[in-house]
């Protein structure tokens, strides 16, 4: 939340409250801090007056203490227990209400999607040094859990293959296999539309990650006003009142706008202007301004030229070459790129 800075400056902050604190007696001797948790053996008969000390540093940044419970204590995402020997070890811990609910199997979410928990839960398995006692139990705890969101058995074991896999290629070598600047592309997930521009997107070196277009939080935040569709860019139509014709267009400054330039390009006859005017000129058609609206909102320059192919394809139009165009506005220093394409419904 807040500005991208915030965490550093944060991290900065506090490094410079450790700083200072090191300097009074009762500073801990370990003092290991993750963001905001800190994990520091203090002896139960200095616990107050350490407490005290860390919470007069500073007037604002006041220090909470939970302490072992049966020789047992949580840090983050690990169980940290001390044994007889004073020796420690380590399992995974999970808070009393986790219902270890994920994504489910049935859920129309992209596969990697589905995966990336129990991706996590396997990395986490296969490095944090577990003994053999607690290594099992989580092992089982994975299994448990993919039960419950509808997976089988030869899901998980896939994935703790291959964690198990690169875990040993790790121990025998130091050796990285070349990695390549990979390029991503965001895309809704929509497997009879996607699944093919994604494997044409491939040989062209673009990675396509898929994203949500239907959020709890699109459902039932609204943080700020509403931007009407017209006051944003994006992908819109401009349809024909006396034939199929459909104008596809996209552009970054406001639809409405850009709309009103075509509207003033048809009055004019202004072919070398608009592509709905040509049409008008070339058909004497009338255009069907009542019915022009925005497809699709959108702002950075390669979402523009796909989502335009995606919005085509909806329509079962033919995949469109799509070449900029530079508009008027440009030449009065308003920077704006349009694509076009006239389509037939």
């Amino acid at each position: 939340m807040g500005s991208k800075l915030s965490p550093l400056l944060a991290d900065l902050f506090m490094s410079d409250f450790e700083n200072q604190a090191q300097k009074k007696k009762l500073f801990p001797r370990i003092w290991w801090r993750y963001v905001d948790d800190v994990f520091a053996p203090v002896k139960e008969r200095y616990l107050d007056q350490t407490l005290s000390m860390l919470n007069s540093q500073h007037n604002t940044i006041k220090f909470t203490v939970e302490k072992e419970v049966e020789g047992r204590l949580p840090f983050l995402d690990l169980l940290i227990s001390r044994k007889e020997d004073s020796t420690l070890k380590f399992g995974i811990y999970r808070k009393p209400t986790s219902t270890d609910r994920y994504i489910t199997s049935d859920s129309n979410h992209f596969g990697a999607q589905k995966q990336a928990a129990f991706h996590s839960m396997a990395h986490r398995l296969f490095n944090v040094p577990m003994a053999k006692e607690e290594f099992e139990e989580e092992k089982d705890r994975i299994y448990s859990a993919a039960e419950v969101n509808g997976y089988d058995k030869p899901f998980v074991d896939k994935i703790i293959r291959k964690h198990k896999r690169k875990t040993q290629r790790n121990s025998i070598t130091t050796l990285q296999p070349d990695t390549k600047e990979v390029k991503r592309v965001s895309l809704p997930f929509y497997p009879k539309i996607t699944n093919p521009i994604k494997t044409t997107l491939h040989r062209q070196g673009l990675h396509v990650v898929h994203k949500s277009e239907n959020t709890l939080r699109d459902l039932l935040c609204n943080l700020k006003d509403k931007v009407p569709p017209d006051e944003q860019s994006g992908i819109y139509q401009i349809p024909c009142k006396d034939c199929p014709a459909v104008y596809i267009g996209q552009t970054r400054r406001k639809v409405k706008v850009r709309i009103r330039e075509h509207k003033n390009a048809v009055v004019s006859k202004k072919s070398n202007e608009s592509s709905v005017a040509a049409h008008t000129v070339e058909t004497d058609h009338e255009i069907d301004w009542g019915s022009a609206k925005i497809v699709k909102t959108t702002k950075r320059e390669l979402d523009f030229t796909i989502t335009s192919t995606v919005t085509q394809r909806e329509k079962q139009f033919p995949f469109p070459t799509l070449q900029p165009k530079v508009v008027d506005s440009q030449q009065k220093g308003i920077p704006s790129t349009e694509h076009h394409k006239i389509a037939k419904r």
